[in-house]
């Protein structure tokens, strides 16, 4: 009598263990090597014809130890071919595929040590042990994912609610914006018009501004001429109308360089190349090139080096100042006491300039416009603050928290984890940072890309375009997202450069729905 236990399946943590005894021979003939879902296809009645279909072999040939087919498989139970693949039965344990170039290589690969049938290695069974451990792991993991969908699904019913409440804000939002639109327009309306009214109002005013200014203008112009005739005339001293080269050479204010004359050639810098000038070409050219001269001597005019001459002094007066303040300070608190009597109204009409006058009228259409200028700009501010919110709503209700909305909850909440030198923050659906302990601002790993599973997209989240590295590619964070009672980050590793790697558990992904990559299958 033979006992077979045909199978023991795990699939999403649940066990279906059957055990079966038949008094019948029921080992399905097959190759070393074969997997009995393979059996089948290697039937010792007919010729073999391998996977690739590239050739068919007489059946004697399969596990000869000489590699007939490019594909392999007519090699399962040998190392002949590189690319061939041996089957592991594992009885007790998980099956197993391992390339058939580990065949009786000396190292044991199958628990059930059949891949070492031929090398003369030391290879005990331990698939039961293995087994074992294996079942033991595979029930804390169900009844961690029990626990854990229980708190998964208070996350999706809360995920749900807010995706809801969003939803009802947009709505909201949506109507606000329509009414604060509505008010900005008629704000808008009422600034035009009451600006219109103001501007032709302080247009009286602007007015009288502009010919006070041309007056003053022309009042200028003719005091500048006057003092230029008025120069002309002392400069000439014959009286005959012309300034010549001469009469220029005895006015030392002619003298730029300063060296107490004045030469021919500083005097053609004011007349030109003529010999003389009058009163006309006086006004007109010499006297725009004089006038700064004029003030120079009378002391109205400084140059720049007279001015850091001016500042030296008035440093070293500074310091004169500063070594006498022991001697003051009585007169200084005596000063003081003064201001402190000063009258608040007094001091403000010293330090504030008195501001333009309107007429009542005009001063009243003023003050209106200007209200309404901030009603408009209040109104516009509005506006813009309900459309910020639509848009970050919107971003919001497009962000994919989860086949069942589990992730919503936590979008924005941020987590830390501490090494020897750095803090790590997490910030779900945002970003990733970085901290030295000793000092310095945050670097971002990256911001919220999208979901990078395989199978399960919901595995991994991918934050990219984080800072830049120092000759290097921006920083980016894979955060490998597992089941757990609580949000917790467990690791923070950085593979490759700039590549960072994060271990976060959360309720959010103990979803029992999915096939477990610990699902097995037992031949017993």
């Amino acid at each position: 009598m033979v006992n077979i236990c045909v199978s023991d399946y795990f699939y999403s943590f649940s066990f279906i263990i059957c055990y079966f005894s038949t008094s019948v021979y029921t080992d399905v003939p097959r190759p070393r090597g074969v997997s009995l879902a393979k059996a089948s296809l290697y039937s010792p009645t007919k010729d073999f014809t391998c996977f690739d279909g590239t050739g068919t072999i007489p059946f004697n040939y399969i596990n000869d130890d000489y590699c007939d087919c490019f594909d392999g498989s007519d090699e399962p139970g040998t190392s002949a071919c590189l690319n061939g693949v041996f089957y592991c039965t594992n009885a007790g344990h998980r099956a197993q595929n391992i390339p058939s170039s580990r065949v009786n290589d000396g190292l044991c690969d199958c628990c059930d040590g059949t891949d070492e049938y031929a090398s003369g290695a030391s290879c005990p069974n331990i698939c039961d042990e293995l087994g074992q451990e294996a079942r033991a792991e595979a029930q804390r993991k169900a009844e961690l994912y029990k626990a854990g969908s229980q708190l998964r699904q208070e996350l999706i019913e809360k995920g749900n609610k807010k995706r809801n409440e969003m939803a009802e804000q947009l709505s909201q939002l949506e109507k606000d914006k329509a009414e604060a639109e509505k008010i900005r327009s008629e704000k808008e309306s009422l600034k035009d018009e009451l600006e219109k009214k103001e501007n032709e109002a302080l247009q009286v005013y602007r007015d009288a501004e502009e010919r006070e200014r041309l007056k003053k203008a022309e009042e200028e112009n003719e005091a500048n001429k006057k003092e230029a005739e008025e120069t002309f005339a002392k400069f000439d001293s014959n009286n005959n109308g012309q300034l010549s080269i001469n009469e220029i050479v005895t006015r030392v204010v002619f003298d730029k360089d300063r060296n107490g004359e004045v030469s021919e050639e500083e005097a053609k810098e004011f007349i030109g190349e003529r010999e003389s000038i009058d009163l006309e070409n006086f006004v007109s050219e010499t006297w725009p090139l004089l006038k700064p001269l004029l003030m120079m001597e009378q002391g109205l005019f400084q140059t720049s080096s007279q001015t850091s001459d001016t500042e030296q002094t008035d440093t070293e007066a500074e310091e004169d100042d500063k070594e006498a303040i022991g001697e003051n300070e009585d007169v200084d608190q005596e000063e003081e006491h003064l201001e402190e009597e000063l009258p608040h109204d007094d001091v403000e009409s010293i330090d504030t300039e008195p501001k333009q006058q309107y007429d009542d009228e005009t001063q009243k259409l003023v003050d209106e416009a200007t209200e309404a200028r901030r009603q408009h700009t209040n109104a516009e501010r509005t506006v813009r603050e309900i459309e910020s919110n639509i848009r970050n709503i919107k971003e919001n209700l497009e962000k994919d928290y989860g086949p069942q909305q589990e992730f919503a909850t936590l979008d924005g909440q941020c987590f830390e984890y501490e090494d020897k030198e750095y803090v790590y923050k997490h910030c779900l659906f945002q970003k990733v940072t970085q901290k030295s302990k000793n000092g310095g601002s945050e670097i971002g790993l990256g911001t919220w890309g999208e979901w990078a599973g395989g199978e399960n997209p919901y595995e991994i989240m991918k934050y990219t375009n984080g800072v830049t590295c120092w000759n290097g590619p921006s920083r980016s964070t894979s955060v490998y997202v597992q089941c757990g009672l609580e949000n917790k980050i467990l690791s923070v590793t950085e593979p490759f450069r700039c590549e960072y790697k994060i271990e976060f558990i959360t309720p959010a992904a103990c979803d029992d729905s999915q096939p477990s990559n610990d699902s097995f299958h037992d031949e017993l």
